[in-house]
């Protein structure tokens, strides 16, 4: 299988993340990149590639040209701060009132953040836009037809950004990105199997019937992002009826997500896509220190065989998966039964 890396993954190293109010180790590190990799090379049939010279083409037609622009220029910011606590640039204050203004740097800061979880630093916008060229690349090869699926590998992850907004340790929503391209040659379907709810993908695609949103997903009621994923989200306008949300609970076994992927799978088989785009995220594994669920390694295979199975020409984008003792092994079975 051929495999688009990111080559500024590194450039985003987090010293931490803010969780009630401490400072702990980021789950969202190089280490993810590297565990990945090194797996997929242990085991064979991956060919390595980056993609061509880094464009903003790619996310501006998904994100707002203010929040590109405030990323580009954070991260400069960032770069030029002598002092090492300005080179990590953290939200305080998130806007709140009728028609909130911000102007100032700090103001900024939460204007286009939404958690405690996702700092922007020197090297962010490099790590993010590598990651959106790799889904872009990723997008024209499975268009162009001369892949029929491959797998992008990269970090930061994409599936919570919002069109204005980072969140969720993601800054560019890398596979709205893939699916928007899509869109141009015909209906596309996007599976979000990461135990996060992708809050940025649904509501980038909410009002829209040419791009189907379906997620497996932690219920949102006890599980990040908490305001997004329930099953009564169905879409809106033109979009009504085009987006589904299975939440799971918490402690989630092989049997009962087994039943959840048959019901995704069906909705997506209905609507009859061109092209699958699958977020996908390892975070469902029984070992991993922020999901919850309980999925064993090798049901993976039986994941990625289950959608192999929708026959659908499919770009597979890296998400979130934190235990680095067990997330090559999982991206690994995932991506064998694709070849």
């Amino acid at each position: 299988m051929r495999v688009i890396l990111n080559p500024k993954h590194a450039e985003h190293a987090p010293p931490g993340e803010v969780e009630g109010g401490a400072v702990i180790p980021s789950y969202e590190s190089p280490g993810r990149f590297d565990a990945i990799r090194a797996a997929l090379e242990a085991a064979g049939g991956f060919t390595f590639e980056e993609p061509p010279k880094p464009s903003e083409e790619p996310v501006a037609a998904i994100h707002d040209a203010a929040y590109i622009t405030y990323l580009r220029e954070a991260s400069a910011e960032a770069k030029k701060a002598r002092d090492p606590a300005a080179k990590q640039l953290w939200p305080t204050v998130f806007p709140f009132g009728p028609n909130p203004r911000a102007s100032g740097v700090r103001a900024l800061r939460g204007q286009f953040c939404f958690d405690t979880y996702t700092p922007i630093l020197p090297g962010t916008f490099a790590a993010a836009l590598g990651g959106a060229n790799a889904a872009a690349r990723s997008a024209d090869l499975i268009a162009e037809g001369t892949e029929r699926s491959i797998y992008v590998l990269t970090r930061p992850p994409g599936h919570h950004a919002e069109a204005d907004r980072c969140g969720g340790y993601c800054y560019f929503n890398n596979a709205a990105i893939a699916a928007d391209r899509l869109s141009k040659r015909g209906r596309v379907a996007v599976l979000d199997v990461d135990v996060h709810h992708g809050n940025g993908t649904q509501h980038i695609f909410y009002s829209r019937a040419d791009v189907s949103t379906v997620s497996i997903h932690g219920d949102p009621g006890g599980l990040y992002p908490f305001f997004s994923g329930f099953a009564e989200e169905t879409g809106t306008g033109a979009g009504e009826g085009f987006n589904l949300n299975l939440p799971l609970p918490p402690g989630t076994a092989a049997k009962d997500y087994r039943s959840a992927l048959a019901t995704a799978l069906e909705a997506i088989r209905k609507f009859k896509p061109m092209f699958l785009v699958l977020s996908f995220g390892a975070d469902t594994h029984e070992s991993d220190p922020i999901g919850g669920f309980k999925l064993p390694t090798k049901f993976f295979a039986e994941m990625g065989a289950a959608v192999r199975e929708l026959d659908f020409p499919t770009a597979i984008i890296q998400e979130g998966g934190y235990n680095l003792t067990t997330l090559g092994s999982c991206v690994t079975e995932m991506l064998k039964a694709f070849t």
